[in-house]
This record gives C-alpha cells, sequence and structure tokens, in this order.
C-alpha cells in the first residue's frame, strides 16, 4: 500500500469532524480576526510539514487501531492516548491547510520542505527501492504482522513500531520548528516534539521492561 495514496481513507471521519474546532482554536489562539488569519501567508515548509505530518500521524492511528484489543493494559493505554493525541493534531493540521487554501495531500514526494530538493525522500523499512517515505514509517509487511501477534509478542511488536515511528516524527517536527515561518506552526511543532519525546521514553522502559530492544532508529539511518 502507497501510504501517501492512502492516507484520505484513514479515519476521514473522526479528521474531518475536528477540522472546525482545530480552525476555531487556531483562530482564537492567535487574538487576530478569521481575515487577519488568512492573510498570514504560510511558507513551503508550513504546508509540507502540515501535509506531511497528517499522513505520519495517520499511519500511528492505523497501529493503534490494528492492535485492537491484544495488548496488555499498560501498553493499551499508552496507545489510546497516543491515538487520540495524534487524531487532535491531524484535525489542528487539516485546519491550517483548509485556512491556507492549501491541498490535504502534496502531490509531490514527502521531505521536500525539509531540503529543498524535490527528489529527496527517505527509504523505509520494507520500502521498494527508489521510493521516498517518510522516516520511522512501518512497512506493508510490519503492518501486517501487527494484526496477527498477540500476547507479549503483540506488545512488544507494537512498542517497537511505535518507538521507531515517534523517532522519525521527532526529525519532523524539530525540523518544522527550524523552518517553518508562522509562530502557530512552529509552536505546534514544539509542542509535538515534547509529546513524542515524553511517549517514547515510557515505550522505551515498558519495551526494556520486557527483556526486548528497540528497532533501529531512522535517526541512524
Amino acid at each position: 500500500m502507497n501510504w501517501r495514496r492512502g492516507a484520505g481513507r484513514f479515519f476521514p471521519a473522526a479528521g474531518f469532524m475536528v477540522i472546525g474546532a482545530a480552525a476555531a482554536m487556531l483562530l482564537s489562539g492567535t487574538g487576530r480576526a478569521p481575515d487577519e488569519a488568512r492573510a498570514a501567508t504560510p511558507g513551503s515548509a508550513d504546508i509540507g510539514f502540515g501535509q506531511d505530518m497528517i499522513v505520519h500521524h495517520q499511519q500511528a492511528v492505523t497501529m493503534v487501531q490494528t492492535a485492537g484489543g491484544r495488548l496488555s493494559p499498560p501498553v493499551a493505554q499508552l496507545a489510546t492516548g497516543i491515538e487520540l493525541n495524534q487524531l487532535k493534531e491531524i484535525g489542528q493540521m487539516q485546519g491550517w491547510l483548509s485556512l491556507w487554501n492549501a491541498p490535504q495531500v502534496s502531490s509531490g514526494p514527502p521531505m521536500t520542505w525539509m531540503t529543498g530538493d524535490p527528489h529527496h525522500g527517505h527509504h523505509g523499512h520494507g520500502a521498494a527501492k527508489g521510493s521516498a517515505v517518510m522516516p520511522g514509517m512501518a512497512s506493508v509487511g510490519e503492518i501486517r504482522r501487527l494484526g496477527e501477534v498477540k500476547g507479549a509478542d503483540a506488545d512488544a511488536w507494537f512498542l517497537k513500531l511505535m518507538i521507531r515511528h515517534h523517532e522519525g516524527g521527532l526529525l519532523m517536527t524539530t525540523a518544522a520548528v527550524q523552518r517553518t515561518t508562522l509562530p502557530q506552526v512552529r509552536s505546534a511543532a514544539t509542542l509535538m516534539t515534547a509529546a513524542q519525546r515524553r511517549e517514547t521514553a515510557t515505550m522505551l522502559g515498558l519495551l526494556s521492561a520486557m527483556g526486548e530492544r528497540p528497532l533501529p532508529s531512522p535517526a541512524s539511518g
């Protein structure tokens, strides 16, 4: 499955239900009238970050839902928190793109906003040679395995995939703090960075307690 093409399939109702609320929060948070907020001109990094992070977040939600009711209570509680946080942030970013009259999904390769290179892309785990994917993204086979494993194996595999996914997301959020133009986007990226670092630390602790080790970090690839 191409995750970019499939982005619109995952939880469209949940995402679009919060677009209006997210847009309203954006406007009220800036203290400006709607026309003034619309007049703020996003840069390519603002738009690219929003588009790419929506896709990245949607896969995290997919992983939580794929694991279903097969996780132990501590891991399931953490997974539910991740799902709720990422759905909220998806709605916020969809709201930005709507206000900017920008496409919800990029038509080009991902991550170009980070480098300015239209041919740039990470070659993720399980990705075909030459295909560009975002860092930390799971392959189709890895997601399929997540839907099949049970018991302690389900906990360990979910944590391994989500840790790597968060580490990939952190590469994007930290770049957004440095490269985006609009203060509300930089602020949101800063909050995402802090939240994902906290969640990653918790997941690493849970995984270590099981005697398991994480997958290689996308930052080292």
